[in-house]
């Protein structure tokens, strides 16, 4: 049985999976959801997947390392697909289609014009921009997230197959303001603003839409409902 608790800490909300055991009454912390850096305590850090990460020199490029109450992330080192041994990813592989990497679903098929080896699929409702960004990796943890535009051509591919004017782009600025990381929690290189973008408006535009039509993105609020793509990769 499970009980989910809401904890309001400093303006915004938190959510807590709580399990509760059967006899005993004993209780355990199972996934726990970050807002900023405090939350994760003097010594974590608050990714933009919303899971605190800690120091581990083991993990290679990030030496950040999620904590075991990091839901789908849980012991991965952030950036990287590895296990929880700091390996190669040891989930289980899916049986694929010829052409789709291994550990990606079947439904995820390659898109024309990209040839970094990824596959994609078209989210079929529109949510805010965590919800698209936790069902993209809960189809495939440690291979999948929110769509990552890393170059034109990439970006061009993705508005095609959504075929809507505007939707979500794996990219966000939530942990430090104007400081923009994508779903992986890397530094996003391409960033093809819209004239005057990004603004931060209102403020409080910490998550990134494509626009189709311009092939250009803008910084939105993070609740506003829209489609997008997930991206997965081996």
């Amino acid at each position: 049985m499970r009980a989910l608790a809401g904890i309001a800490i400093g303006g915004s909300l938190l959510a807590v999976t709580i399990a509760f055991t059967a006899s005993g009454g004993c209780l355990r912390q199972t996934e726990f959801h970050c807002s900023n850096n405090a939350d994760c305590g003097a010594s974590g850090t608050c990714e933009p997947q919303g899971y605190c990460s800690f120091f581990d020199s083991s993990c290679a490029g990030s030496q950040q390392r999620f904590a075991d109450s990091a839901g789908p992330f849980a012991n991965a080192c952030v950036g990287g697909n590895t296990g929880s041994d700091g390996g190669p990813d040891d989930g289980p592989d899916l049986d694929a289609p010829d052409g789709t990497p291994p550990g990606c679903p079947p439904d995820y098929m390659a898109l024309p014009g990209v040839n970094n080896g990824h596959v994609y699929r078209v989210a079929a409702n529109s949510q805010n921009w965590s919800g698209q960004h936790n069902s993209c990796v809960a189809s495939a943890p440690g291979h999948a997230y929110l769509a990552i535009p890393d170059d034109a051509a990439e970006l061009m591919a993705l508005s095609t197959a959504i075929n809507v004017p505007v939707f979500w782009v794996g990219i966000i600025d939530a942990q430090t303001e104007g400081t923009f990381l994508n779903s992986k929690g890397m530094p996003q290189l391409f960033l093809p603003w819209v004239t005057g973008a990004p603004d931060d408006a209102g403020p409080g535009e910490d998550c990134v839409s494509a626009t189709s039509a311009t092939q250009t993105i803008n910084d939105e609020r993070c609740n506003t409902q829209y489609r997008a793509v997930c991206e997965c990769e081996p």
